[in-house]
């Protein structure tokens, strides 16, 4: 590809990032989804409670960009399990708003999803020679710092094994 300018060329690498997070994605080995597995917009409310603990339902609506009715069935979908992975309670500073916290159960799914993907990342990985593997190590790092830098440190979402702040 020829590019015409620094902005094209970081489009293209954009490009080539979304594609690679997309197989990275995909690593798991398709199977036949079973009743009670995480869908991936479940997987990600999961993820915001992980890194914020209590959120209102709004508010996680506004991060995951999804309408009001979306937002009503993913809660209800977490909820309304065996062994429910949120609770959800009225605001108490606001009675017009819904707290969500994830339970002990929303937990464990959320680490075994994470789990089987992260098996499947490092194995893609282990394949690259090691200053390779060390170089994406150092180049998430940097993005990661200056996604937090934009952000201004307050992001609702953590890495896997890392701690949650207070």
């Amino acid at each position: 590809m020829v590019a015409t300018g620094p902005g094209v060329r970081l489009e293209e690498v954009a490009r080539e990032v979304f594609e690679v997070l997309t197989q990275l994605g995909l690593t798991v080995p398709p199977r036949r989804r079973r009743a009670g597995d995480l869908k991936e917009i479940e997987f990600l409310t999961l993820s915001l409670l992980q890194g914020r603990g209590t959120m209102i339902v709004g508010d996680i609506q506004r991060v995951l960009g999804v309408l009001p009715a979306q937002m009503s069935r993913i809660i209800r979908a977490l909820e309304d399990r065996d062994r429910p992975m949120i609770v959800c309670h009225i605001n108490s500073r606001d009675k017009r708003k819904v707290d969500v916290r994830m339970t002990a159960a929303g937990e464990k799914a959320l680490a075994e999803y994470q789990a089987a993907r992260v098996v499947r990342i490092t194995e893609s990985l282990r394949g690259l020679p090691e200053e390779l593997q060390e170089e994406v190590g150092r180049l998430l790092d940097k993005l990661r710092e200056h996604r937090s830098a934009l952000r201004g440190d307050d992001s609702p979402i953590r890495s896997p094994g890392s701690p949650v702040q207070a």
